[in-house]
């Protein structure tokens, strides 16, 4: 099941998320590890860019269970 953080993400990464969305994740990932430490603080559903970035694997099984879900044939 994809959470609403994780369908949120997808809609940046297939391009429909607003342009605040847009530009808090490009922020996220220009961040060093400390800000984006401050970024996740507030605004908790970075968490799943953090995944994105560094769990092996994560992003993979996102797109799968994103396609499952939502009957769709994403492929990045």
């Amino acid at each position: 099941m994809v959470t609403l953080h994780e369908e949120k993400f997808m809609d940046y990464k297939i391009g429909l998320a607003g342009s605040f969305k847009q530009s808090l994740y490009e922020t996220f990932f220009k961040g060093d590890t400390e800000n984006r430490k401050k970024l996740m603080s507030v605004f908790p559903e970075l968490e799943v860019a953090q995944r994105y970035a560094s769990e092996s694997g994560y992003w993979k099984g996102l797109v799968e269970r994103y396609n499952k879900q939502y009957n769709t044939n994403y492929n990045p």
